[in-house]
């Protein structure tokens, strides 16, 4: 019974499946395709990645062969793996940083994958049958190591990404690309399963693997191909933000210079600081720094290098310290003694009840409630 259902699943669903999926990621309607150019090459390598994987099933169907107990199975699941690895890393990287997959990246990294797998099966097919084994170790530590890297890369981008969204922002939009990280470090889930599968193959793992493997595919493709109505948002801050080169760090920190703020960041700084007050710019909800900077006259960039320079904080951070101080203020003027969170969330900028609890704790030390608590006594 589990090998029938086995062969049901590798030779008919998960094969149609993956290549109904890979070619509705490449040729599914995408609106506005040239404000969505990261989401497009994105969606276009993870087609590839689907494709990829229904070319696999469909050549293991016809072998016609069990992989129970054989070893040259477990090296192509590991191949697998590493093939999946790299496509998905460097496309929900690219959905990030679309000058991160340049054609010389992308060729470099497809070669060291396909030279390291070529290799371990040259090496397989030329050992002797005893040595085999030794083989399927080293390409299995390979795939370990390999995975550790992109993990290693994807957080890179992601922190960098996360920094600019709060320096871009007022409020945490950085929860509508909750979704990427989520994706990647459950893909890695996979990935360690299908090491695990590679070394304890049974029949029962074999289906185990498969539907954990259908499972996420699916939830993956629906949810990716749906992330065309989100991405539009949260693209805005990489668009004159990122430069070629990550490792220049042209990012805010938390620690002020002002040795650093030339006399025009200061000018600059003063301007910004009356809209702010005057305008009361921080109770619009859903700010960002380039309303900020249309009323300034300049680019997010230069205001954000202002704020950087003389106050050392990023945008979001000293947005929510005027909101901060406009909730302290309602709060003990008995703003809660009438009114709920949510409303005075609302008055004073925040997006939410949530936002307002998180800025008014980090800020203070303590909730809105322990603060009004406090003001009583």
């Amino acid at each position: 019974m589990l090998i029938f259902l086995y062969n049901l699943l590798t030779a008919y669903l998960i094969p149609g499946m993956m290549l109904a999926f890979g070619i509705c990621l490449f040729f599914l309607t995408i609106p506005d395709k040239e404000g969505l150019k990261n989401y497009v090459f994105a969606r276009k390598v993870m087609g590839a990645t689907f494709l990829v994987y229904c070319g696999a099933l469909i050549c293991e169907t016809f072998s016609q062969q069990s992989l129970v107990g054989d070893l040259l199975n477990s090296m192509i699941v590991i191949a697998i793996g590493i093939t999946q690895a790299f496509l998905f890393t460097y496309s929900l990287i690219a959905l990030l940083d679309i000058s991160f997959f340049t054609k010389r990246a992308a060729f470099n990294e497809t070669m060291v994958v396909a030279a390291s797998i070529a290799v371990a099966f040259v090496l397989f097919a030329v050992c002797p049958q005893d040595s085999r084994q030794y083989v399927f170790y080293v390409f299995s530590l390979f795939y370990m190591l390999l995975m550790a890297r992109y993990v290693a890369l994807f957080r890179r981008y992601y922190k960098h990404y996360r920094q600019l969204v709060d320096n871009y922002f007022s409020d945490d939009e950085h929860q509508r690309l909750h979704w990427v990280p989520v994706a990647f470090y459950s893909a890695f889930g996979v990935g360690i399963i299908a090491l695990l599968f590679a070394w304890m193959i049974t029949t029962l793992t074999q289906l185990l693997f498969m539907l954990t493997a259908m499972t996420y595919y699916s939830v993956f493709a629906v949810r990716f191909m749906n992330y065309v109505y989100i991405f539009p948002k949260i693209k805005e801050p990489l668009e004159d933000t990122i430069c070629e080169d990550t490792d220049t760090e042209v990012l805010p920190t938390d620690t002020s210079d002002d040795s650093a703020a030339s006399e025009d960041d200061r000018m600059l700084m003063e301007e910004i600081e009356r809209l702010v007050r005057e305008k009361a710019l921080y109770k619009t909800q859903d700010l960002s720094i380039a309303n900020v900077a249309t009323l300034c006259g300049k680019s997010h960039r230069v205001i954000s290098t202002a704020i950087n320079h003389c106050r050392g904080i990023n945008f979001k951070t000293y947005i929510n310290e005027y909101r901060v101080a406009e909730a302290a203020r309602l709060i003990e003027n008995g703003w809660l003694r009438h009114h709920t969170l949510e409303a005075l969330a609302s008055e004073t900028g925040f997006a939410g009840r949530v936002n307002l609890y998180r800025a008014f704790k980090r800020k203070t030390g303590v909730s809105p409630t322990d603060w009004e608590t406090k003001d009583i006594q």
